[in-house]
């Protein structure tokens, strides 16, 4: 069965491959060790504390969110096309 598993994520169609990395991914986030890591991660990136966000400022958490994914994303798809272009070159 993991056989069969690891093949479809390695050379398998990408609509499945994603699927499968995504819930990866989730089963990751939510395992104990991860998880209680995060609402020191939300505190970080939002600068709010436990008070800020009962007085309804959950706009700002979620733009501070937004903002910290996109530049990671940003960061590593610009590395991912940098050095694909050197390895294709």
């Amino acid at each position: 069965m993991g056989s069969a598993f690891g093949d479809t994520v390695l050379n398998g169609p990408v609509l499945l491959a994603v699927p499968v990395a995504m819930l990866a991914g989730l089963i990751s986030f939510l395992s104990p060790c991860v998880l209680p890591l995060v609402p020191g991660y939300l505190g970080y990136v939002t600068g709010l504390t436990g008070a800020d966000l009962q007085q309804q400022r959950r706009g700002r958490m979620v733009a501070g969110i937004g903002l910290f994914v996109l530049g990671f994303s940003v960061v590593f798809v610009a590395i991912g096309a940098v050095f694909g272009q050197l390895g294709a070159w």
